[in-house]
């Protein structure tokens, strides 16, 4: 999994104590955000802090799991052209980082005041091991950053030297320390009418960061429209019922909706993530243990079909990112191999790859100088997309990985042979 290869500049208590609210003043939340903490007597904002430890407690973080619940999460009533525009500025949101969250999902968030018609709010998940669209849409809308797609550009570009990006990630820090959530967000919104507008499901597990469902529940939204269901088993509607129980009214997409608008907004949302999606799918090809047993033949066999793919022009590949730090000797080239992070973007288009082809010959021309450099990346791809290493070339490297069912059936294949050879020597 990438991670951002920066410091990060402060502990978590540290970050806590040093941690000033509002250092960016958005012009719509500064002032709503001071006037909401210096009345104690709201009584909105009490309620929220209740239904907040009342999810936290329902919802530990240690056991947050899917409900897995028939419950139908969808209103009844369709949606507004104002609402299926807001999640088409989700979409388009999210596609900034699109291949290159590898390998999550790429997800975009809007945040919309209702009442004044006017977006508070707007982030997309930059990167693995990053908080998700919803957190840098909070950012902004709770004014901690003037501008949350910016925020969530500046860790993906990894820029050392922006102080934008030291900002985020010392209000990261705080995010992913204890009762994150709530020291950056609480009822930041307790007084507006917001709706967020989420192209996949919040999150409703602890990975690396706290989940997203939480944070939409600290900071007072009180409707959220979500694209598409997460079909990740450690979500599957999870996100969507703490949602529900926190007394938020949820209306969740349909892709086989009469209303067009809603069907095709639906529709884009999930073809955002249809890779994502065959990834964790139980029945993946590579999950369930098919050609485990990659024996020689079978390299063989695969060789012979790429060796006929080149020579009609045919064959997919994927070429290494250039990128600094390539080695120039093959002592320095094997060790900086070995160390050398792997770029989400290219996993992604190799991962997309072998899910069209089942067959994808990376060259890596631009990274390695010997076969030997081909054959220590090609492994370490491999088994980051889970993928067999069939040949290596110079500075190619041939991966194979069976979809399902496969369109390259090795063992049919095989079988077929011998059967030819067979029929052949007894006409002999």
């Amino acid at each position: 999994m990438n991670r951002l290869a920066l410091p990060v500049l402060l502990s978590s208590a540290a970050a806590v104590s040093a941690f000033t609210p509002n250092q960016y003043h958005h012009p719509f939340t500064a002032n709503h955000h001071k006037r909401n903490h210096c009345d104690p007597s709201n009584r909105r904002q009490i309620n929220l802090q209740q239904k907040y430890a009342a999810a936290l407690n329902k919802h530990p973080s240690a056991i947050l799991q899917s409900t897995n619940s028939n419950e139908s999460t969808c209103t009844s009533s369709p949606l507004t052209p104002t609402d299926i525009h807001h999640m088409k500025q989700a979409t388009q949101t999210a596609r900034i980082a699109y291949g290159n969250t590898y390998p999550n999902p790429a997800v975009g968030c809007i945040l919309v005041d209702r009442d004044s018609s006017t977006v508070i709010g707007s982030g997309f998940h930059p990167k693995a091991g990053m908080p998700h669209a919803e957190v840098f849409a909070l950012l902004e809308a709770c004014g901690h950053v003037e501008d949350g797609v910016e925020a969530a550009k500046s860790v993906m570009n990894c820029d050392e030297e922006s102080e934008l990006t030291n900002r985020v990630l010392e209000l990261l820090t705080v995010y992913k320390s204890q009762n994150g959530a709530s020291k950056l967000f609480a009822d930041s919104m307790a007084n507006l009418n917001v709706t967020a507008y989420v192209t996949l499901e919040p999150c409703c597990h602890v990975g690396q960061t706290p989940p997203c469902a939480l944070s939409l529940v600290a900071a007072g939204i009180t409707r959220v429209v979500v694209g598409l269901r997460d079909p990740n088993p450690r979500v599957d509607g999870g996100g969507i019922q703490i949602l529900k129980d926190s007394g938020i009214h949820v209306h969740v997409m349909d892709a086989t909706s009469d209303h067009v608008e809603e069907r095709e907004a639906a529709i884009e949302c999930a073809n955002l993530v249809q890779y994502f999606v065959k990834r964790i799918s139980p029945d993946n090809g590579f999950s369930n243990g098919m050609y485990d047993d990659m024996n020689g033949k079978k390299k063989r066999l695969l060789r012979a079909i790429a060796l006929r793919q080149k020579t009609e022009g045919s064959m997919p590949s994927v070429e290494w990112i250039r990128q600094k730090g390539m080695a120039t000797n093959d002592e320095k080239d094997i060790d900086l191999l070995h160390q050398m992070i792997i770029d989400a973007k290219f996993l992604e288009s190799v991962d997309q790859s072998l899910f069209n082809h089942e067959l994808v010959l990376l060259r890596l021309n631009n990274v390695v100088n010997k076969k030997k450099g081909a054959k220590i990346l090609g492994e370490r791809v491999a088994s980051m997309v889970n993928a067999h290493l069939a040949q290596v070339l110079g500075h190619t490297a041939l991966l194979y990985r069976p979809g399902v069912p496969p369109v390259l059936d090795l063992d049919e294949l095989i079988q077929k042979e011998v059967d030819e050879n067979h029929d052949t020597q007894s006409l002999s």
